[in-house]
């Protein structure tokens, strides 16, 4: 059970997604009325907007992650798992008020991408473990955690151009095949890609 008091936080954090879901404007009265709470309850637990701006983000990433996780509990690549995930990670975000909003704050969603990593990171390691290609080692993994950090500047990215209508897709072979972010041979990579587009 929550505690009233993490339960009221959690009415405010989900009013902030409640309002972008509708494309209203997010300030500290709307989020109140949304979150049916008093004016000055907002302040008890954030001290500006851009605090409960980046809880909700890490609270829509990490619910995305677990759902996923338990998605492709069934699935035995944990390779495949990786690539898929990526997918999923952009094509979530399309509709316009989601893409502006994470567009809008590119550090909180680089903060709520770094707590999905024990995740993916755990992935790859079993991967490794389980020799799923040949010379998979824990460089692919010291690889990984280096060209994480610099997928997730691409990501905004990736957003704009969701945003000029182009398809999730797409967007996402561009920068996948921009960034061999396992550092598998070419054509490794390539088998990974197309898995993915076959697999929608």
């Amino acid at each position: 059970m929550m505690k009233k008091s993490e339960q009221t936080k959690a009415k405010l954090v989900n009013a902030v997604v409640n309002l972008i879901n509708k494309g209203k404007k997010i300030s500290v009265s709307s989020i109140s009325k949304e979150s049916k709470t008093a004016y000055g309850t907002f302040y008890r637990y954030f001290n500006n907007l851009d605090e409960i701006h980046e809880a909700a983000i890490i609270n829509v990433v990490l619910e995305v992650a677990e759902s996923l996780d338990k998605q492709l509990a069934k699935e035995s690549s944990n390779l495949f798992k990786i690539y898929y995930a990526w997918y999923v990670a952009i094509d979530l975000y399309k509709d316009t008020y989601t893409a502006n909003w994470l567009i809008d704050h590119p550090a909180s969603i680089n903060e709520a991408w770094i707590l999905t990593h024990p995740i993916t990171f755990g992935w790859l390691q079993e991967a490794i473990k389980q020799k799923e290609e040949l010379g998979l080692n824990n460089e692919n993994l010291r690889h990984f955690k280096m060209a994480s950090s610099y997928i997730h500047w691409t990501y905004q990215n990736a957003l704009r151009e969701l945003l000029r209508g182009r398809k999730t897709i797409h967007v996402y072979l561009d920068l996948m095949n921009s960034i061999n972010f396992l550092d598998l041979p070419k054509k490794t990579h390539k088998k990974y890609l197309k898995r993915v587009a076959d697999s929608l």
